[in-house]
């Protein structure tokens, strides 16, 4: 009751006062159950790219056409937020989001005619108007802005208010928050301002559009502002302001592979070499100038380093604001056909699976599998030649016919282990995969071409410069014995005969390099390592047209070689002693047939086996004959009649042909006097005659009213003269090949060589309208 009428005793204005305190009071514990504001939309922020030495590459623009930099306030210099504070808002601490005292004092000098005008706005007031767009310059407006500095107060720490505010503060133009500023007016992260770029920096929210150091009026007043904050202090004469304009935009491909990547990242320091990255694009243009007439117009280039696969150099295109050749398309990005680049991982594979050596003799002859009939690039045969010869001549045949034989894995599989996105199932690529029906991205490619240089270890691109990481650990993905073996066999492909840029400092070392070109001349690859660096090259157009001069070797081969030799001169490799693996082991080999010598092979050659996995069949290519001198026949081995001893070469009846076509004269081994009671002699249970056409299981068309033939082909074993073919066991024919008038049906066919030993397939012929 006491209390009662001590209130009603109260003046008229000592209860509107009290009614205001009560109304505050009310609203401040209002707000404490709204919902808590977004202080900072960090989603909609811009990103810096720089490369491994910190120079910057790109600051981005945020979807509003902003430099936003989000940054921590751990990052911002204890010196700019001091000064900032001290030139803002000396109150910050001790008021509630207003300066009631500030606030009064401004509203009387606004009484006084003529009188200038005093600012009242605390920092939380700046910080409400810069993130709600507010209009402070009408009475509405600034209670509005008071309203939200109040419930941003309620919500938020002192600390969080100051970084958010310095994260929003305007500094110029289009440029807000001091990350941004740092990275516009000094091209460094803010941490690293020295104190007299913080102190300057914090001068210029007061009055930004006046005050940003961005023409000779600006830098005056902003002097100004810091005499009068500073009094005589030299430090403004120390500074050096870069211009919005002058802020770079290089390796932009990379830029946005970066924050495709790491989307939440603010500052990223790449892995990028800025001399590497130079070159790259310096030689790039040059090599686009020379062959401008023959209308390559665009490429991309990829550097890594081995041993890290740390990413030194990235050119996406050959330029990025040039919209007639869709330069803005990242092309070491873009799924691409990548031609024969793949070949090199169906050799370790088939060495891995003990299939083949570096030296054994394989064959490039016609192959005919089903329905499917590969040619090579050149569309001729090279005949026999070694698993090496035919890896550096890159020849489809060989490659096809290995990958064939490839079992777990297969090299679909294999592919998929490496990470590879092949969408599609292994039977919808089929052989093809070895020429490059499988699309991939350059990315992806030195990927994989790093298990060469990395003794079959596959590590991910390295995209960031951490240097309190240690390298990542490889994924064991191929044997390390079959990927040096690899690796050596490329280091013998020659260099191309032209050469582009002038430079040869890399001639002394070691290049393992292979070239690809795609189905239809759309795609020209250059693949290689030297020493510890790893490099791929790329031409072509992204929208897939073709281009005669689209080949591999000829037209990117030496640009792969000008970097590679560039790259060498400026940035010395260490001096790598690459010693071959335990795991090997050398042995001498025929030089024919690649395979450990028998007592009748020419002598003088050696070649690396895996002990335990690779193949070790003593050669079968030369054997000793004894030849009956009356007639010039062989004899049989239980002949007892005197003879000639000789050594011999068997080679199949397809490379005989091969041998012919090239103007080679091979002989095969003459027939014997007469039929041999000992099949021994012949070899004949290991190499019964191989029939090419027509294929088991397969269904063969034709039409009624015609002449259909179907071919009958078959590949006699060395040593064999005659081949003798049957049709359900009748005679129809004698001939390496020959043509069966077809009839509807299914068939057995058999083919027996003049040593009796035969072959046989079943197969249908249907008729078709």
């Amino acid at each position: 009751m006491r209390f009662t009428t001590n209130v009603l005793k109260l003046s008229p204005g000592r209860l509107v006062l009290l009614g205001v305190i009560f109304s505050a009071l009310l609203i401040w514990l209002g707000m404490g159950f709204s919902p808590q504001p977004l202080l900072v939309n960090r989603a909609n922020g811009s990103y810096v790219v720089i490369d491994k030495d910190g120079h910057l590459l790109r600051l981005s623009l945020t979807s509003d056409e902003k430099y936003r930099l989000w940054t921590p306030l751990a990052e911002l210099p204890k010196t700019l937020q001091d000064a900032t504070l001290h030139y803002e808002d000396r109150w910050f601490y001790q008021h509630p989001g207003i300066n009631p005292i500030a606030l009064c004092r401004a509203v009387l000098s606004s009484l006084i005619p003529h009188h200038r005008w005093m600012g009242a706005s605390t920092l939380t007031m700046q910080l409400a108007r810069q993130r709600w767009r507010l209009k402070t310059d009408t009475v509405t407006g600034k209670l509005k802005q008071m309203a939200y500095a109040l419930w941003l107060e309620r919500h938020f720490s002192k600390t969080e208010l100051l970084q958010a505010y310095l994260n929003l503060a305007p500094y110029g133009a289009n440029i807000e928050g001091a990350g941004a500023a740092a990275w516009v007016y000094f091209h460094k992260p803010v941490s690293a301002l020295s104190l007299d770029e913080a102190r300057v920096l914090a001068l210029i929210p007061q009055n930004p559009s006046l005050r940003a150091p961005m023409n000779p009026a600006a830098m005056q007043k902003l002097h100004q502002a810091w005499q009068t904050a500073y009094g005589d202090d030299p430090g403004f004469d120390r500074l050096w302001f870069k211009l919005r304009k002058d802020l770079p935009f290089r390796a932009p491909h990379l830029a946005e592979r970066l924050h495709s990547l790491y989307p939440q990242a603010s500052i990223l320091q790449s892995t990028l070499d800025n001399t590497v990255q130079e070159l790259s694009e310096e030689l790039l243009a040059g090599f686009l100038t020379q062959h401008r007439l023959q209308s390559v117009v665009n490429a991309s280039v990829l550097v890594v380093h081995a041993p890290t696969m740390s990413v030194l150099g990235y050119v996406g295109s050959a330029d990025y604001f040039n919209r007639d050749i869709q330069g803005y398309v990242n092309g070491l990005k873009a799924l691409r056909s990548p031609g024969s680049t793949l070949k090199p991982f169906i050799y370790a594979q088939a060495i891995a699976q003990g299939l083949i050596t570096p030296d054994i003799r394989i064959k490039d002859t016609p192959l005919r599998m089903g329905d499917y009939q590969p040619e090579n690039f050149e569309r001729n045969f090279y005949g026999p030649l070694s698993a090496t010869d035919a890896l550096v001549r890159s020849r489809n045949i060989p490659a096809i016919s290995l990958l064939a034989q490839l079992q777990k894995p297969t090299f679909h599989q294999f592919l998929q282990q490496a990470g590879i996105p092949i969408p599609k199932q292994a039977a919808n690529y089929g052989l093809s995969l070895a020429i490059g029906s499988a699309e991939i991205s350059m990315e992806d490619l030195l990927r994989l071409y790093g298990l060469l240089a990395n003794n079959g270890e596959l590590k991910d691109l390295r995209w960031l410069s951490q240097s309190d990481k240690p390298t990542q650990a490889g994924k064991p993905l191929l044997l390390p014995e079959a990927a040096f073996l690899v690796r050596e066999m490329l280091e013998k492909n020659p260099r191309p005969q032209r050469s582009f840029g002038g430079r040869s400092f890399g001639q002394q070392h070691a290049v393992a390099w292979k070239t690809g070109t795609s189905s239809g001349l759309k795609d020209a690859w250059a693949i290689g390592i030297m020493d510890d660096l790893l490099v791929g090259v790329w031409a072509g157009n992204f929208d897939g047209s073709p281009n005669r001069h689209l080949v591999g070797r000829e037209l990117v081969g030496p640009l792969l070689f000008s970097i590679l030799d560039a790259v060498a001169m400026e940035r010395p490799p260490p001096a790598i002693d690459r010693q071959p693996l335990t795991g090997l082991k050398r042995i001498e080999i025929c030089p024919l047939s690649g395979q450990p010598v028998s007592p009748w092979c020419p002598r003088g050659k050696t070649g690396w086996i895996i002990p335990g996995v690779s193949p070790i069949k003593t050669c079968t290519l030369h054997r000793q004959i004894r030849i009956n001198p009356a007639n010039g026949l062989r004899l049989c081995p239980d002949d007892k009649s005197p003879g000639e001893t000789r050594v011999a070469e068997f080679w199949d009846s397809d490379e005989l042909e091969s041998f012919r076509q090239a103007g080679v004269r091979r002989d095969n081994p003459p027939p014997f006097d007469h039929a041999c009671d000992d099949a021994e002699e012949s070899n004949a249970a290991a190499n019964p005659p191989k029939i090419v056409s027509p294929q088991a299981g397969v269904s063969y068309p034709v039409r009624a009213g015609q002449q259909n033939t179907i071919e009958f082909s078959a590949i006699s074993a060395g040593g064999r003269h005659r081949l003798f073919w049957f049709v359900d066991d009748n005679f129809i024919g004698e001939g390496t090949t020959l043509f069966w008038p077809g009839k509807p049906g299914q068939f057995a066919v058999a083919v027996v060589d003049d040593q009796g030993q035969s072959a046989s397939v079943t197969f249908k012929v249907v008729p078709t309208d």
